[in-house]
C-alpha cells in the first residue's frame, strides 16, 4: 500500500514550498501563487471566505422551498445539454429525489458518476413538488469515504483550482503545520488580553468545532494583525528622544507678511490647526503631524505657513507631491503666494532640464523652498539646512519614501497632508506616532457641489449643462473612464477619442490632458485652461488632485461606477472652487450592488469623512488606505470599523511594548522582533532594528 500525502509530507516544515506536497504540480502551484501562496505557512494564512453550516443532513422529503440545506443521496442520473450548456445531476434517497443544476459547467460533469454518493449544499428551490439546487457546493464520495460535515470552509479560488481540492488539502496541511508555528506573543500579553494560542486559533479559523471557537480564533488573529501593523509603524517612526530638533519661527516677519497679504481670513478650522502646528514648530522636538482636510479645506495655506516658519528661522523647506502634474500645480500656487514676498521657489522633477542648477542652489542654500516629486529623495539632492518637510497626498507614498526625505536634514519637522480622511484611531495605527490634526469646514463662500447620477440614456442632460456653462463663460471638465486592461492606456485612448468627438461641436475649445503627454504639453494645456483659452478639458484621472481652476463649474465623470469613492470625491473637488454654484454628473449604469451604493453615497454625502466611512464599509481598509504603499500587507481578517475595540487594545499594547523595549531586544520579544521584520515587505530602515 502506498503512502498517503500526510505520510509523504513527513519532514516538511512551514517554510517549505507547497510544491513539495503530493498532488501540487506546476499548474496548481502557479494558481496558488496567484493567491499569494508559495509556502505551507502562506497556505495556513489562506483564510476561508466564509463557513457553511453543514452540521445536519436534511432528508429529501423534509426540504422546504427557499431554505439552505445539506442533503445526501445516490447519483441516479447525469445529463448534459450541450446546446444550452446545462448540467443536471439527479440524486435519490429512497423514493425521493433532488436535481442539482449547473450552468456553463461542462468541466464538472466528469466528477459525478452514477451509483456514487453525493453530498450537496445550497438553496432549495421547489418547482411543484420537485426540489432543485442551482450551483450547490458538492462532494462526491468514494467508496467508504465519509462526508465533510460541520462548519465547512469555503475558500477563495484561482484558475482551475477546485473547492474540493482545497478543502481536502487544508484538512491535511493545517493540523500538520499550524502546531509548528511559534507564537510571537509573550504569554503575559495572551493572558492579559484573554487570547487563544496562535496555532489553535489558526486551526479553528479553518476548521472550527463550533461558532464560538471560530469567534475566539478570529479575535486572536485580528488582534495579531492590528498589533503587527502598530508595532511595525511605531518602529519605523521612531526618532531618537535626545535628537536635537530644529526650532522654527512661526511668528516671524514672513509668516506675518503672508497672513496680511491673504485676500481672505483663515477659517476657524485653519486657525485651530495652525495653533497646534505652531506649538510643534516652537518645540525642539521634531514635529511629526498628519493634517487631514477635505477637498478645498485650505491645507495648502497651512503648508505655506509651516514652510515660511522654517525660512524665517534660517532653514529650507521641501514640498513633495506624488505626481509631476500635482507638484507643478502646487509650485504655481506657491509662486503666486510667495513671489510677492520675495521668496524664491524651485520646481524639481525627474526630467527637468534645470535640475542640476537647482540641486546646486539647494546645496548652497540659495533656494529656501523647493517643490517636487520623488526626485527630491534622489541621492544627489542635498540641502544646506533642511528644516521642514511637507508631503502632500501622503497615502500615495510609502513610509520609506517619507523617511528618505526626512533624512535629507537633521531631524527636520514633518507635516504630511491628506484629503483621504480615515478614522482617528485607524490613522494613529497606520501612521504611528504622528499627531493628527483635522481642518473642519470650508472657506467662506465655497458652495456645495450638486451631485447628479445619470444613466447612459440620460447623459445628454449632462452635456446640455456643459453647453450652457460654456455659453455663460464658465468651464467644464469631462473625465474619461477606466475601461479595463492596462488602465492608463485604455483611459488615454478613451480621452483621445472623446476629445476628438467633442471638437466637432461648433464653438467649443477642447483641451486634452493625460499622463502619457510630455510634461511641457501638460503644462501648456493646464495653463490654457487656467487662462480660459479652453472651454472644456477632457482628461483622465490625472486631474484627481491639485488642479485648481475657480471658473470650472461642471464636471462630467463617464463610467463613474468604475471609480472608488475617494477618487470620485477628489474628482468632484475640481469644481466648486469659486463663488458660483457647481455640478458634478456621474454617468453610469452600475452593474453591482456595491457600485450602486458608491454612487448613492456620492449623491447623498458632500463630507469627505462620511464618504471615507462608507468607503471603508464597502471596500475594506487595505484597499482604502493603500496599505502596500506603507510596506505592509494590510489586513486580511480585521475590519477597523467592526473591530475598533480590538484595534485600540492592540495599539495600546504596541505602545507599551515599544516604550519598554524600543528595539525589541529583550529575550521575550525575539519572536515579535522577527515577526515585525517579516511584516515589512521592503525591509526596515537601517537605523532601526539593526
Amino acid at each position: 500500500m502506498g503512502k498517503g500525502p500526510a505520510e509523504q509530507g513527513l519532514g516538511l516544515g512551514p517554510a517549505d514550498l507547497v510544491t513539495k506536497w503530493p498532488g501540487i504540480g506546476h499548474t496548481r502551484s502557479q494558481e496558488l501563487e496567484n493567491m499569494g501562496v508559495r509556502t505551507f505557512e502562506d497556505l495556513l494564512g489562506l483564510w476561508p471566505r466564509r463557513h457553511e453550516d453543514r452540521s445536519v443532513i436534511t432528508p429529501l422529503r423534509m426540504l422546504q422551498d427557499g431554505e439552505m440545506a445539506t442533503v445526501q443521496g445516490e447519483i441516479y442520473q447525469v445529463r448534459y445539454d450541450a446546446g444550452k450548456k446545462i448540467l443536471r445531476v439527479q440524486i435519490m434517497e429512497g423514493m425521493d429525489s433532488l436535481t442539482a443544476i449547473f450552468f456553463h459547467a461542462a468541466w464538472i460533469r466528469r466528477q459525478f458518476r452514477e451509483g456514487y454518493v453525493a453530498v450537496l449544499s445550497g438553496k432549495v428551490e421547489k418547482r411543484g413538488k420537485q426540489p432543485n439546487m442551482v450551483h450547490p457546493e458538492f462532494q462526491v464520495l468514494a467508496a467508504g469515504e465519509r462526508p465533510v460535515l460541520g462548519l465547512v470552509p469555503i475558500y477563495p479560488l484561482s484558475g482551475s483550482l477546485k473547492q474540493n481540492f482545497l478543502q481536502r488539502l487544508m484538512r491535511e496541511v493545517v493540523p500538520r503545520f499550524a502546531p509548528q508555528l511559534p507564537d510571537p506573543l509573550p504569554e503575559s500579553i495572551r493572558e492579559r488580553e484573554g487570547l487563544a494560542n496562535r496555532s489553535l486559533a489558526i486551526v479553528h479559523q479553518h476548521f472550527p468545532p463550533n461558532w464560538l471557537s471560530w469567534e475566539e480564533s478570529r479575535k486572536r488573529l485580528v488582534f495579531d494583525e492590528f498589533l503587527r501593523m502598530a508595532l511595525s509603524v511605531l518602529i519605523m517612526h521612531q526618532t531618537d528622544p535626545n535628537a536635537p530638533g530644529m526650532v522654527q519661527n512661526p511668528d516671524g516677519p514672513l509668516v506675518k507678511k503672508f497672513l496680511d497679504s491673504l485676500p481672505f481670513p483663515l477659517t476657524p478650522g485653519q486657525i485651530h490647526v495652525w495653533k497646534e502646528i505652531k506649538e510643534d514648530l516652537k518645540s525642539a522636538n521634531p514635529m511629526a503631524r498628519l493634517l487631514q482636510g477635505d477637498v478645498g479645506s485650505g491645507k495648502t495655506i497651512i503648508a505655506i505657513l509651516t514652510m515660511l516658519a522654517a525660512v524665517d528661522a534660517g532653514f529650507q523647506a521641501a514640498f513633495m507631491a506624488p505626481t509631476e502634474l500635482l507638484a507643478e500645480q502646487q509650485w504655481l500656487v506657491l509662486q503666486n503666494f510667495l513671489h510677492p514676498l520675495g521668496i524664491n521657489t524651485a520646481f524639481l522633477a525627474g526630467k527637468d532640464r534645470s535640475a542640476g542648477e537647482y540641486r546646486t542652489a539647494l546645496k548652497e542654500g540659495t533656494i529656501p523652498i523647493v517643490v517636487g516629486t520623488q526626485a527630491l529623495i534622489a541621492d544627489r539632492v542635498e540641502f544646506k539646512r533642511l528644516g521642514v518637510v511637507v508631503v502632500d497626498e501622503q497615502h500615495r507614498f510609502g513610509v520609506k519614501q517619507r523617511a528618505r526625505l526626512s533624512q535629507k536634514g537633521e531631524y527636520p519637522d514633518m507635516l504630511v497632508m491628506t484629503a483621504t480622511p480615515i478614522p482617528r484611531t485607524l490613522a494613529l495605527t497606520v501612521y504611528g506616532d504622528l499627531q493628527v490634526s483635522r481642518i473642519v469646514g470650508l472657506p467662506p463662500g465655497r458652495k456645495l457641489v450638486e451631485t447628479v447620477h445619470l444613466t447612459h440614456r440620460e447623459r445628454r442632460i449632462a452635456y446640455e449643462k456643459v453647453m450652457t456653462t460654456v455659453k455663460q463663460g464658465d468651464q467644464a471638465y469631462v473625465v474619461c473612464p477606466l475601461v479595463g486592461g492596462d488602465e492608463e492606456d485604455t483611459q488615454v485612448k478613451a480621452a483621445v477619442d472623446l476629445a476628438e468627438g467633442m471638437k466637432k461641436v461648433p464653438g467649443w475649445r477642447i483641451g486634452l490632458l493625460h499622463g502619457k503627454m510630455p510634461s511641457k504639453e501638460k503644462t501648456l494645456v493646464m495653463d490654457q485652461f487656467r487662462r480660459k483659452a479652453l472651454d472644456v478639458l477632457v482628461a483622465t484621472t490625472i486631474i484627481e488632485v491639485g488642479v485648481d481652476v475657480p471658473s470650472a463649474t461642471v464636471i462630467v465623470i463617464e463610467e463613474a461606477d468604475r471609480f472608488g469613492l475617494a477618487q470620485l470625491h477628489q474628482l468632484r473637488g475640481r469644481v466648486g472652487r469659486g463663488d458660483k454654484a457647481a455640478t458634478c454628473f456621474l454617468i453610469a449604469d452600475p452593474k453591482t450592488d456595491q457600485a450602486r451604493e458608491r454612487l448613492e453615497a456620492m449623491v447623498r454625502h458632500q463630507d469627505g469623512f462620511k464618504l471615507a466611512e462608507e468607503d471603508l464599509k464597502l471596500r475594506g481598509p487595505g484597499e482604502v488606505l493603500g496599505m502596500r504603499q506603507h510596506g505592509l500587507t494590510g489586513f486580511q481578517l480585521a475590519n477597523p470599523l467592526k473591530d475598533l475595540d480590538l484595534l485600540k487594545r492592540a495599539r495600546m499594547t504596541a505602545r507599551d511594548i515599544i516604550q519598554k523595549d524600543p528595539q525589541l531586544m529583550s529575550s521575550e520579544h525575539q519572536l515579535l522582533r522577527q515577526w515585525v521584520r517579516d511584516a515589512l515587505e521592503e525591509g526596515i530602515p537601517a537605523q532601526v532594528l539593526h
